[in-house]
């Protein structure tokens, strides 16, 4: 049989002739399901020849998980994927209650988009166990994990089967702050929900921190990173130019993309910042990105502290080198997606 190196299968064909098969690489997504999901998932799925999605999980967020739960399969409806498998995940942090949110995606966590009802049912697994089930049953580091809501199914996995987890790629994680940013309500912010701490990190801080210590190998694009490309009025009269024979559809992914105007605009001055895409950007774009290696704690409101180390675990991007280039990227993404073409007809018969 075949050699696995960098998802490469070098297969010998007729003697000395070698033809290469490019394996797929398989994508675990373990979120809180809002509008930033559409946008990253329509970067995965657009890009077929690249990316195997093996599975979707739910997290609690920004919104419930019930919500949460529902908005994954209304999600993967939307965008032609039902055919991908979802699965229920934590409702809370593994260590305590849930605690107040800030509102930004509204209560239905889309920004009371409503959404066309998925006809597939979640699956009865539990994110903590089949994320681990699907790290042992593929080659060791071949499945990447995107996880960009509060990281409980994570650490809960972990902390019950760290040799499956340890089998991971690499863990691609939106969350924290690891430099202050401009703000218009106060001097200088590290954080969204609190002055200091990002909203996925405050909502579960223990199960983040278990994860960021855990030495698996985590690519972290923090706050001060995902800030750099927002949907600012330029690019939704993009959007609503590539949607503009399609109104109500125009319409929905305007508002899932802008959900967090105002709370952006209030604390930051910005218009709304995409940030959970940025995970499967770095994926296609890796040049894109510049950061540094390191390694973080994550105290108790879910501030991020870094600290410089050529052999920290942590790849944690500080810089967006071209914000126009990739959002074209998650444009054309949601066109394909979203408005897929017709297959071409193999022939036509004229009369």
């Amino acid at each position: 049989m075949g050699r696995l190196k960098n998802q490469t299968i070098y297969l010998p064909f007729f003697g000395n002739l070698i033809i290469m098969i490019t394996m797929k690489e398989q994508i675990i997504i373990d979120t809180d399901w809002g509008g930033d999901a559409l946008q990253l998932m329509s970067v995965l799925l657009a890009h077929p020849e690249r990316f195997d999605i093996a599975a979707a999980t739910t997290v609690f967020g920004n919104t419930s998980h019930d919500y949460a739960l529902q908005n994954c399969g209304d999600i993967l409806h939307m965008l032609h994927a039902d055919h991908i498998p979802y699965y229920p995940g934590a409702d809370k942090p593994s260590d305590r209650d849930v605690g107040p949110g800030d509102g930004a995606h509204g209560q239905n966590g889309i920004g009371g988009v409503l959404l066309d009802h998925t006809p597939i049912p979640p699956q009865s697994e539990r994110a903590c166990d089949i994320i681990p089930e699907i790290l042992i049953q593929a080659p060791e580091r071949t499945v990447s994990l995107i996880a960009v809501g509060p990281q409980t199914n994570n650490s809960i996995a972990f902390q019950q089967i760290p040799d499956a987890m340890k089998r991971v790629k690499q863990i691609l994680i939106m969350g924290g702050c690891t430099a202050e940013m401009n703000a218009v309500d106060m001097p200088l912010r590290k954080g969204n929900i609190e002055a200091n701490a990002e909203f996925n990190f405050n909502q579960a801080p223990h199960d983040a921190d278990i994860i960021l210590n855990s030495g698996l190998p985590i690519i972290l694009f923090p706050m001060n990173c995902t800030h750099q490309m927002t949907v600012t009025p330029e690019r939704e009269d993009m959007i609503r130019q590539s949607f503009s024979h399609t109104p109500d559809l125009m319409e929905k992914v305007v508002r899932l993309m802008t959900a967090p105007a105002e709370i952006d605009m209030q604390k930051f001055g910005i218009s709304p910042v995409m940030h959970d895409v940025h995970t499967a950007l770095y994926l296609l774009h890796p040049d894109q990105y510049v950061g540094r290696r390191g390694c973080i704690t994550v105290g108790s409101n879910g501030r991020t502290d870094f600290k410089a180390d050529p052999n920290g675990n942590v790849l944690s991007m500080d810089t967006v080198k071209n914000p126009d280039l990739l959002f074209q990227t998650v444009l054309h993404s949601l066109s394909a997606r979203l408005m897929p073409q017709p297959e071409p007809h193999p022939f036509s018969l004229e009369t």
